[in-house]
């Protein structure tokens, strides 16, 4: 009977011990509180500047090309892109483009409050460039993602 009571204790002791390491992790594990902001920091903006804006062509002597309706951003937060409708009459026929960051020239307008919004290609270059596909190449996470935001829209 003196063996089992060693062997019995030696099991129990087991899942003793697992527990107390996984209390001691969970410990040691560390939480960041989230920073607020109280204003906008001084060079940056809202998205919202941006979308449904006109996009002009430096090559046209600004005339306006397209309109911005949405931004490609990595998980860094960093822009990439933005989508431009091009084309079409009264809303048919449009396709997206989309234009590289690096590609835009941003400039506030005489008035400081908004932007302009240029880009060095005609009306012709982005009606002719390839159509932007939004979930070409997405991962299934960022695509239901997207469907989820566009239904809380809807909901709103």
């Amino acid at each position: 009977m003196k063996m089992i009571k060693p062997a019995l204790l030696g099991t129990l002791m087991v899942p003793a011990f697992i527990l107390a390491a996984g209390t001691a992790n969970a410990e040691n594990t560390t939480t960041m509180d989230a920073t607020y902001l109280t204003s906008t920091p001084d060079g940056a903006f809202h998205a919202d500047s941006l979308t449904g804006n006109q996009v002009k062509s430096s090559v046209e002597d600004d005339e306006d090309i397209g309109t911005i309706n949405d931004l490609v951003i990595d998980e860094d937060g960093q822009i990439h892109a933005v989508v431009i409708s091009v084309g079409g009459f009264l809303g048919m026929g449009e396709k997206d483009v989309a234009v590289a960051w690096d590609s835009l020239e941003l400039v506030k307008d005489d008035d400081g409050d908004d932007y302009v919004i240029r880009v060095n290609a005609s009306q012709d270059a982005l009606e002719a460039a390839e159509e932007y596909e939004r979930n070409t190449g997405v991962s299934e996470r960022n695509a239901d993602m997207h469907e989820k935001n566009v239904e809380n829209q809807e909901n709103n």
